[in-house]
């Protein structure tokens, strides 16, 4: 009976994201992809082994080059990019709160989220686990900014949304399929000035043991994305060594676009920095995030 409840349970989910994808674009990208699929995926956790807690905080700053021209004038305390979350898990329970705040050039957008999640482990080495995130989008447009008429606009905003999530896991094997911004809400009296895509993504990845004394590891890995305006996909690997430092490198095809990361984590300390840069662009954007698990 339990078996059949969990079938059950796996092809809810499995038709919930599979929902034909619909919307246009505006939603937060992690540039350490690979290290931190929970923001793309709820099910997945960071919390794992002898840890039950983690907490998180990052930011974003933007390198322009000189000469470097942008949409939209803005103020340097409007591109601040920062955000805070916690981690935490209870037997096979997962448990996220998390908030971001995106200070872009015409809104200040503030986004609180709790998620839920659950492992099922089958005979030891299969895990599959599903989960939810609730997410809310507080948006404080500034209609100053904008060269269109403004008299419609309200300049606060509040968009609810749903992401999903599934990730089976075999020794090195990693798969998962999410979408995110399930409802596709949009803000600014459903035109076209803010929306929140909805969109799918697929993360596939293998941990290789390079060494005997399983001091080094190398994780080749992909992530697929779909919505009804962008597809694409990243590609690349990361290498552990000593379970205490990594490093890595992803290519984004859509954008041409490199990203570099280094880290390290010792004694539940956990530092990562992300580098990453388009020639398309110019602009180069730096991803600092420090935490501490226990």
């Amino acid at each position: 009976m339990a078996v059949k409840t969990h079938r059950h349970i796996v092809f809810l989910f499995l038709s919930l994201l599979l929902v034909p994808f619909r919307a246009a674009a505006q939603d937060q990208i992690m540039y350490d992809q690979y290290r931190d699929l929970s923001f793309y995926n709820p099910s997945v956790s960071n919390v794992d082994g002898n840890y039950h807690h983690y907490v998180q905080v990052w930011s974003h700053a933007a390198i322009e080059p000189k000469g470097f021209v942008r949409r939209y004038d803005s103020d340097i305390y409007e591109n601040i990019n920062v955000g805070a979350r916690y981690q935490g898990r209870l037997d096979k329970h997962i448990f996220s709160v998390s908030y971001h705040y995106d200070g872009y050039s015409f809104f200040h957008q503030h986004t609180i989220g709790l998620g839920y999640g659950y492992e099922f482990v089958i005979k030891d080495i299969h895990k599959l686990s599903l989960g939810g995130r609730l997410q809310v989008n507080f948006c404080d447009i500034m209609p100053s900014k904008l060269a269109v008429q403004t008299e419609w606009l309200k300049s606060f905003q509040m968009t609810p949304d749903v992401d999903l999530g599934i990730q089976y896991r075999l020794r090195g094997l990693n798969v998962g399929v999410s979408v995110v911004n399930l409802a596709g809400n949009s803000a600014a009296n459903n035109t076209a000035l803010i929306m929140y895509e909805r969109r799918g993504y697929c993360n596939l990845s293998y941990d290789f043991l390079l060494d005997k004394a399983k001091n080094i590891m190398l994780s080749p890995h992909a992530l697929f994305y779909l919505g009804q305006h962008t597809a694409g996909v990243d590609f690349g690997a990361d290498i552990n060594l000593w379970k205490y430092a990594h490093a890595g490198y992803t290519f984004r095809l859509l954008e041409m676009r490199h990203i570099v990361t280094a880290g390290m984590e010792y004694k539940g300390f956990v530092l990562d920095l992300a580098y990453e840069g388009a020639a398309q662009t110019r602009q180069q954007r730096l991803q600092l995030s420090a935490g501490y698990k226990f």
